[in-house]
């Protein structure tokens, strides 16, 4: 049995309806010219919560290529979340869809609005419980633990390095390790090679240092094992002192 009459939902409807897009309903036992402050309030709150998660993007755009974005997706997008902190990644999710970086002409769009994204994501994620390790052992050919609490991304434009200004005709290949400090719950970003990359996607998968440097000498065509070795225990090391490594899986 639905909870609520047929003809009090669709009253309810209408009125979502004109918070969202501002074109007045026909309204059963309203006072018409309270209706506005309605519409003013929903709006504000999702238009603050969009521009709070996204500041970057919000001071890179010109102002009426913004306010006429946000309140395109305000009108035409049905959030699915009932969050209201989530909005902001349908709000993304949207602009991808729509294809708004083409049609504003900038191909580094949606990677500055997954970047913004991320960080809010990873700040606000659930905790997880980290794995137990020692920090005694054989770094080379054990599994090492790691911050689970993080997010390894490709861009294809340098979003987490460069201004939005500075991006035109930058394209190319950008890995992003991006994590939460365990103590501090600080969001960290290190952007990282394409070799480091691979290196820290093998690790989660539990393979140790020593095979994967073993196959990456290979692949990469270093040719040169033990400046490879060298160069990714500094990495590693790097790593360790930043706590996103605190040691060796206990097995």
């Amino acid at each position: 049995m639905p909870l609520l009459k047929e003809d009090t939902h669709a009253q309810q409807s209408k009125l979502a309806h004109y918070c969202k897009t501002g074109i007045k309903p026909d309204l059963i036992g309203v006072i018409e010219e309270n209706l506005h402050h309605y519409r003013r309030l929903v709006f504000n709150i999702g238009i603050d919560t969009i521009e709070t998660a996204y500041p970057i993007t919000y001071r890179f755009l010109p102002d009426e290529i913004w306010d006429k974005l946000v309140y395109d997706y305000y009108a035409e997008h049905k959030c699915k979340t009932p969050q209201v902190w989530r909005m902001p990644l349908e709000f993304y999710e949207y602009c991808v869809e729509k294809d708004i970086q083409s049609k504003l002409n900038m191909p580094f769009l949606n990677d500055l609005l997954h970047f913004e994204w991320l960080e809010l994501e990873v700040h606000t994620m659930d905790d997880m419980t980290y794995p137990s390790f020692t920090t005694k052992g054989d770094w080379l050919n054990s599994p090492l633990a790691l911050n689970p609490e993080h997010r390894l991304v490709k861009f294809t434009y340098p979003v987490h390095i460069l201004a939005a200004t500075e991006l035109e005709g930058k394209a190319g290949d950008y890995f992003l390790l991006m994590y939460r400090e365990k103590e501090s719950g600080k969001v960290q970003c290190m952007d990282i090679s394409i070799l480091y990359a691979y290196i820290l996607e093998q690790l989660q998968n539990g393979i140790t240092l020593q095979a994967i440097l073993t196959e990456a000498d290979t692949l990469f065509q270093i040719n040169d094992f033990e400046m490879l070795k060298e160069h990714a225990l500094n990495f590693i090391n790097d790593l360790k002192q930043r706590e996103f490594i605190p040691g060796l899986l206990n097995t």
